[in-house]
């Protein structure tokens, strides 16, 4: 039996999904709450879409998150296809059934401008009492913020973990479309960079004790300028890491794309960092699980056999996709505590969409996944 608290697991995608929805919720005492984001990404209702498809009568709110991005924001650029996306959702649930609450991504003005996202996510569900009257929770992260969804992942799980007598099952969606990420491109990297709210590890805290870091970086396309600016923060807290892994997605459904990403990052990697190749690890491109086990074990390796030096910190940075991110997380929130593993966040300045219209036809090729994080399964 393994020691890592999601193995075994349960995950679902395509197909699955549909017939789990039919058997979990035909049952009366189901009462849901839906969490989604109000956003320009085509993906947005196809989770809730599939839901209510199969389960037409079950008893659902929906929360409904929307977020104020500030002037020149790219929200306002897309903002026919944000419209398109409520109409939608209007079609698929009545206005009664959803409840809506405000964050904003930016605090400040100027040069003291700041990413508040993450940490005003947290304020979404504030204590155990939003969700004690639910016997399900979906979160679906297709059209949300990465800071703001790790951090709601983080406060949730937090909050049923530490009631006793818990008994919700917490789950966490997504529509995966690697076409569509290619064509939502981002551009720039924001120079405010910090370590996820609830994800800080304690990495830059002072301490008497200086343990080694290590820096696991998850790679996906076109997020060189982000790598170079996390490292650059990173090695604010020592010298440079003790040691650094980058991941890359293997197997993936693109056959070659981990060869065009090892191309595409060579020298940063080999020559900029001295990464030395059996560093690299591989976690397999639609299996947040399974990047949660080979994280869990890698760093749990590390600080043993650190244990002369007292041990290790670690530090993961996300470039990769949304589903990749949940192991993250995972990884993060199971291991901060007991050794001090952090999460360093990298946003982009804006997005670009070259053809709308492509983008919209993508949205029918695009699959959806199921994670299940807590519940019924796990109540042993």
């Amino acid at each position: 039996m393994s020691n890592n608290k999601w193995n075994p697991y349960i995950q679902f995608r395509g197909e699955e999904i549909s017939s789990f929805f039919v058997a979990h919720f035909k049952r009366d005492s189901a009462k849901l709450l839906f969490i989604l984001g109000k956003g320009f990404d085509v993906r947005m209702n196809i989770a809730i879409a599939a839901l209510l498809k199969c389960s037409p009568d079950v008893d659902i709110k929906c929360l409904l998150i929307e977020f104020n991005e500030g002037e020149g924001s790219h929200s306002h650029t897309y903002k026919p296809l944000v419209e398109e996306n409520i109409k939608e959702l209007s079609a698929l649930i009545p206005a009664d059934k959803i409840i809506k609450k405000s964050i904003s991504l930016l605090g400040g003005n100027g040069k003291n401008k700041k990413r508040i996202g993450d940490k005003q996510a947290t304020t979404i569900i504030k204590d155990y009492n939003d969700l004690a009257s639910y016997t399900d929770v979906i979160l679906d992260i297709s059209a949300l913020p990465r800071g703001v969804y790790s951090s709601l992942i983080g406060k949730i799980l937090s909050l049923i973990e530490n009631e006793k007598s818990n008994t919700i099952n917490f789950f966490v969606s997504v529509a995966e479309n690697a076409e569509i990420d290619t064509k939502i491109q981002e551009y720039g990297a924001d120079n405010d960079l910090n370590y996820l709210h609830g994800f800080g590890g304690g990495i830059e805290l002072n301490s008497e004790i200086e343990k080694p870091l290590i820096w696991f970086p998850v790679l996906g396309e076109n997020k060189v300028v982000h790598l170079n600016k996390a490292f650059t923060h990173v090695i604010r807290s020592q010298s440079r890491p003790y040691e650094i892994c980058p991941i890359l997605p293997f197997p993936a459904k693109n056959l070659r794309r981990v060869d065009s990403l090892i191309v595409e990052y060579h020298k940063v990697l080999f020559d900029d960092l001295s990464i030395e190749a059996k560093n690299i690890m591989y976690v397999p491109e639609q299996n947040p699980f399974e990047a949660y086990i080979r994280l869990n074990d890698a760093i749990k390796n590390y600080n043993q056999s650190l244990s002369p030096l007292n041990g290790c910190k670690a530090v993961i940075s996300n470039f990769s996709s949304k589903l990749l991110s949940i192991g993250a997380i995972l990884t993060a929130h199971e291991l901060q505590q007991p050794i001090g593993v952090g999460i360093l966040n990298v946003d982009s300045e804006g997005y670009r969409i070259n053809n709308v219209e492509e983008l919209k036809k993508l949205k029918n090729q695009s699959e959806l996944f199921l994670s299940w994080l807590s519940g019924e399964p796990y109540n042993d």
